[in-house]
């Protein structure tokens, strides 16, 4: 029985009503032209671009969960209010003063199918949906700038599904850009049942052996 109540709960989550997260869950191993990996990291309490430095491109998940109340703007485009999205960002950022070029070139995995980037010259994308999207805890800029998205000198990316092949190439300032997910799937209710009968069987025969 304590191995069945534990079986009940998972079921009892996965076929709820709250989707899952969909996090950043992968990337390629890839090293930069600094000879760094890039890495998932925590939210870091600042976001700006004389404060937070790495040597390879890192990505963080931001809010998730959020239903647009209006129409969200992407590169491109926008999402449809109503929907319920997941945010991340992913940056590249070398120390003021070091000279040189930092470059990376990085396929992300994530979660969920993406929707899409705002990874505009300015900024400007990121900066309007901050309050909405960004870690809670996190400090954003409060306006756009010059080159804080990507700036097309070599910058750019590809979308494939849920994954992101994204090339930065940074002097000064740093490339910011977010990535708006849809949640993770669900698995199927008849699967997830399935499942669920399996491990409840199993636990069962252990049961009545003991």
């Amino acid at each position: 029985m304590k191995l069945l109540k534990p079986v009940l709960a998972g079921l009892a989550i996965c076929l709820g009503v709250a989707p899952a997260e969909a996090t950043i869950i992968s990337f390629t191993p890839g090293l930069s032209s600094f000879g760094a990996s890039a890495s998932i990291i925590a939210a870091p309490g600042q976001v700006l671009n004389s404060v937070v430095f790495n040597r390879a491109q890192q990505g963080f998940d931001e809010r998730q969960g959020v239903l647009l109340g209006a129409n969200l703007s992407i590169d491109g485009g926008s999402i449809a209010a109503g929907t319920t999205v997941d945010s991340h960002m992913i940056f590249l950022n070398k120390q003021d003063g070091v000279p040189g070029t930092l470059s990376h070139t990085v396929t992300w995995t994530f979660g969920g199918a993406i929707l899409g980037v705002m990874s505009n010259t300015s900024g400007s994308l990121e900066v309007a949906s901050s309050a909405l999207l960004g870690a809670v805890g996190t400090v954003y800029p409060g306006a756009a700038f010059a080159n804080r998205g990507l700036e097309g000198s070599g910058d750019g990316y590809t979308i494939l599904g849920n994954q992101l092949t994204l090339t930065m190439v940074v002097t000064q300032p740093g490339d910011w850009i977010r990535v708006v997910t849809a949640p993770e799937p669900i698995p199927e209710p008849g699967t997830m049942l399935l499942l669920g009968t399996g491990v409840a069987g199993l636990a069962l025969r252990r049961r009545r052996r003991a």
